[in-house]
């Protein structure tokens, strides 16, 4: 392990530069969010998450797939990957869980190879949660606070140092590349920071029992806990546009020119049109949207992807939630009824 002052922060992240897109949570007004290093001041001591994860980076909200041309006796094709090469530094620990469960999703089967092209040019740089924020959950996960693993450096902030923990050769190199910025780890050091984890485990004031729910989930379909939070939803998205491992998307052609683009762009399971054929709606109430929303997190996706819970225990569609459906109360209730 290493050790970096506070005050070679930015010098160190500054001179990635020349090779990398810099990427780091930053201060907006009142919010935290990832963006240029530089742009805006960048945050180091915030508590709990930046607003939003940084999975825009890997998986965009919106993106041109391809563009293509249909002449007289061919099609032309022009695929368009980005291949930028990026640092994300800050990533907290519910994130990098997040990013690692968008890699079973685009990685392990079917290879999207948009998606491979941004994680094969991505390092992670995760910061340790040294306290959490009312609405996290993490904790009940394994997904947090302190990572061990999915990253390529991690920092724990121990006051005016970080310590630094490598997880990747990529990561040893960047740390090599500016060794004269870093100091190696005391054993009394490291022992602040597991010191820090074990003090960081106490601030948690929400939970779920991952084993009931486990346990339980199978048979709650007709749980009216469904339709009782649905009357409240006003369908606008917000739970599924902040998640960290959402990955539903929809694919449109769109017309620039005598060229076609063919455009992915970010999709919401809580839209009355998700599911919507030609000839029905195969989830027509809101009921069973909201269950489709939990069931997906908590049912199918670990049934497919080795037991991988879709949910990171961020909290944060919890709090954007504008009339206050809370995704931990709806899995007391799935434990416990």
């Amino acid at each position: 392990m290493k050790i970096l002052n506070k005050s070679n922060l930015v010098p160190f992240l500054e001179g990635l530069g020349p090779e990398f897109e810099v990427v780091a949570p930053l201060y907006e007004g009142q919010d935290i969010l990832f963006g240029d290093l530089g742009s805006s001041p960048l945050a180091t001591d915030f508590i709990g998450k930046p607003r939003l994860s940084p999975k825009k980076y890997l998986f965009p909200q919106r993106e041109r797939l391809f563009t293509f041309n249909v002449c007289l006796e061919s099609i032309e094709i022009e695929a368009h990957f980005n291949e930028t090469k990026r640092v994300i530094w800050g990533v907290r620990p519910c994130d990098l869980y997040g990013l690692k469960f968008l890699d079973l999703v685009y990685l392990k089967d079917y290879i999207d190879p948009y998606y491979q092209a941004r994680r094969a040019n991505t390092l992670l740089l995760g910061l340790n949660c040294n306290e959490t924020e009312e609405s996290c959950f993490c904790s009940s996960l394994g997904t947090g606070p302190f990572a061990k693993e999915a990253f390529d450096l991690i920092f724990t902030d121990l006051g005016d140092v970080f310590l630094v923990e490598m997880g990747s050769k990529a990561g040893k190199k960047l740390i090599e590349k500016q060794a004269n910025l870093f100091t190696n780890a005391t054993t009394l050091e490291q022992v602040q920071g597991k010191l820090l984890e074990e003090k960081s485990k106490k601030t948690f004031k929400t939970s779920i029992d991952l084993g009931k729910i486990k346990a339980k989930i199978a048979a709650a379909s007709g749980n009216p806990i469904w339709a009782e939070e649905a009357v409240k939803c006003i369908l606008c998205g917000g739970c599924n546009w902040v998640c960290p491992t959402c990955q539903c998307f929809n694919v449109e052609d769109i017309k620039a020119g005598h060229k076609t683009q063919r455009v992915r762009y970010w999709d919401s399971c809580q839209l009355g049109g998700f599911t919507q054929m030609a000839a029905m709606n195969s989830r027509a109430t809101q009921a069973e949207r909201l269950r489709q929303r939990i069931y997906h997190k908590f049912s199918y996706n670990p049934d497919k992807y080795g037991g991988k819970i879709g949910c990171t225990g961020c909290g944060r569609c919890i709090d954007v939630c504008p009339v206050g459906i809370d995704i931990t109360d709806i899995l007391w209730r799935v434990a416990n009824e």
